[in-house]
């Protein structure tokens, strides 16, 4: 099999700077190479939106360097496996050391991009300065290039030592890559890269120091219509439980901003479960429980508040004004402070009484249920009735949905996300498209209602501002500016939300 064009495949192994030097040596090198080795230092410079939405896609996207002129690299795949990265990869050549997405030829992945940075903008995460020497090998088989780096990834005032060799295979097949590594490599102990220059330079902005520390999305267990409502009610406890637990370590011990969103979530989760078992049992223990997770979340909803600010309050409108930024980055360093004293903040109360008795609840309240004969009825029957109580709530508001104030907006904004939790604590019991087509509609209004709470809490933008920016009164304008901005693309959203409604209300009740 010969390789690809526009796809590397390439072994990646992690060496000490005295065994960087032996490889340099080898004897078997003289053999293989071609022409003289060529050393010369590169920088690259990693973008990615403030959420990193390349990086949830696989997607790298870097500016290298090289001479007089940048190069822009698109990566697809940047995973390493085993020391083997086999990414798709596409080059431009562009102006300015600015990500220039028009000037990706591959039209799907160019698509794939543009709607993964919509409403936001591509900015530095990290960069790499490295002293690359390379050789061109050749041997029966096909082509390689070998390449020797030795630097450092840089993440703000973080950094971390880079020292590891790239074998590429650049023409035959991958016999030729196996056969060359061999007899490369084979003489003393290797060390298999487990990660790309791009993962780690992202572990490092996250100051993320193991990689198993990831954010732990929700999911459900699936219901059988056989379990009891006290089964059932155990399976969602324990199922939010899971997910609060490992976000908060991901949050005690890295950077990630999805840590605090999931955490969140776990806690909205957890408190949905409770409510929608509610009527047959309101014990003060349950109470108590929600109450302690409703106290948590307030606290973490503090620096997830501080995360959206940057990612879905400043991004886009940086993005809008490239070509008039005066106080854009005098306001994003404030809000990056910001996020900073909330994150700090949060961990705080992560360690403290709070969580303490949450955690103690968690690990107990589940017993004080087990014996209660109220939860041994079935828990198909319940479901329908629970869905069609909560649903019924939603629409009493959805009928006078232009007539809702502020306050009203974001109580029904509460009941729609509480419902679609319910909806997916219960769903497994019913058909899934029908789910399916009734989650999409709900999830669209959703969103609505979400942006618009946005743009609410975003008046303390004007606080932030005037604690962090008395200095720079073009960063407050540009604060100012943020919030009439999204006020206005606020209203033309919220201008959807009765078509948005209109469209659930008439999906067909899934549980009736």
């Amino acid at each position: 099999m010969s390789s690809v064009p526009g796809k590397e495949l390439e072994l990646k192994l992690e060496f000490t700077h005295e065994e960087l030097q032996r490889i340099g040596a080898n004897p078997a090198l003289e053999d293989l190479t071609v022409g003289k080795p060529v050393t010369r230092i590169l920088r690259s410079i990693y973008f990615d939106t403030p959420d990193h939405r390349l990086r949830a896609q696989g997607i790298s996207l870097r500016l290298r360097a090289i001479g007089d002129k940048w190069v822009q690299t698109v990566k697809c795949g940047m995973g390493v496996k085993n020391g083997v990265s086999n990414p798709d990869e596409v080059e431009a050549v562009v102006t300015r050391p600015e990500p220039n997405v028009s000037a990706i030829n591959d039209a799907a992945l160019r698509r794939t991009i543009e709607r993964a940075t919509r409403r936001s903008s591509l900015e530095p995460q990290f960069e790499t300065i490295v002293t690359r020497t390379t050789r061109q090998l050749h041997s029966d088989k096909g082509d390689l290039e070998l390449a020797l780096d030795e630097g450092v990834v840089r993440a703000g005032a973080a950094e971390d030592k880079l020292c590891e060799v790239e074998l590429e295979l650049k023409a035959g097949s991958p016999e030729c890559l196996l056969e060359t590594a061999a007899a490369l490599f084979s003489a003393e102990p290797i060390r298999l890269a487990e990660a790309s220059k791009a993962e780690r330079g992202y572990d490092l902005a996250l100051g993320r120091s193991d990689r198993s520390l990831v954010p732990h999305k929700a999911h459900s267990p699936a219901l059988t219509g056989a379990e009891t409502c006290g089964e059932a009610l155990a399976l969602f406890v324990a199922s939010a439980a899971e997910q609060i637990e490992r976000n908060r370590t991901v949050l005690l011990e890295t950077d990630d901003p999805e840590a605090a969103h999931q955490l969140r979530v776990g806690l909205r989760r957890l408190r949905s479960a409770l409510r929608a078992f509610r009527p047959i049992e309101n014990s003060d223990a349950a109470r108590e429980l929600a109450q302690h997770a409703r106290a948590l979340g307030q606290s973490i909803g503090e620096l997830r508040n501080a995360d959206i600010f940057i990612e879905g309050i400043y991004a886009p409108v940086a993005a809008a004004r490239k070509a008039d930024p005066a106080g854009f980055p005098e306001l994003r360093e404030a809000l990056l402070a910001h996020r900073t004293a909330m994150r700090t903040k949060a961990r705080a109360v992560l360690v403290g009484e709070q969580w303490s008795k949450l955690q103690l609840y968690l690990a107990l309240w589940p017993q004080t249920m087990r014996d209660n004969p109220k939860f041994a009825q079935p828990v198909d029957a319940f479901a329908s009735e629970a869905l069609g109580r909560s649903w019924k709530k939603i629409a009493k508001r959805g009928a006078r949905l232009d007539q809702l104030s502020s306050e009203a907006r974001h109580e029904m904004r509460k009941a729609l996300k509480g419902f679609r939790y319910a909806v997916e604590f219960f769903g497994s019991l019913y058909d899934a498209r029908m789910v399916g087509r009734f989650v999409k509609d709900l999830k669209k209004l959703q969103d609505v209602f979400g942006y618009v709470n946005d743009v609410a809490t975003a008046k303390a933008l004007d606080a932030i501002c005037e604690e962090r920016c008395t200095a720079s009164r073009q960063a407050q304008r540009a604060g100012g500016y943020l919030r009439g901005w999204h006020e206005v693309s606020a209203q033309h959203a919220w201008a959807h939300a009765a078509k948005d409604w209109a469209r659930l209300a008439k999906r067909p009740r899934f549980w009736e």
